[in-house]
């Protein structure tokens, strides 16, 4: 990620290589243990799809699964979460699995010298 787009996160917002972390409005219990920040792995094909097969139908059910299983926690815990922390794991996942355009933009000019 840019500079530009570091600068533009929210402060409860971590972004690493492979995961984003969230640090939360209030502690919450993800795996029996009080936290304030829950972190998510990238999503491989297989996590969606796992998602998908936990919850046909239901969209909502889909998301917190796949949330809980980037998390590695239950599914109950996502849904501890109050609805602000909730918000901010949901633009946390988008911001992770978002293509960022500017990078590849500053990988071609230096590329072409500059």
């Amino acid at each position: 990620m840019t500079k530009q787009h570091s600068e533009n996160l929210p402060a409860w917002l971590a972004v690493g290589a492979d995961s984003i972390t969230i640090t939360l409005s209030r502690a919450s219990s993800m795996n029996g243990i009080k936290q304030n920040k829950v972190t998510l792995r990238t999503p491989t094909i297989g996590d969606l799809r796992a998602a998908y097969r936990h919850s046909k139908d239901d969209k909502e059910s889909q998301e917190i699964f796949l949330f809980a299983s980037l998390a590695e926690c239950a599914p109950a815990d996502i849904e501890g979460l109050s609805v602000r922390d909730y918000n901010r794991v949901q633009d946390g996942y988008f911001r992770l699995i978002a293509e960022d355009d500017s990078s590849g933009a500053e990988a071609a000019s230096e590329t072409a010298g500059h």
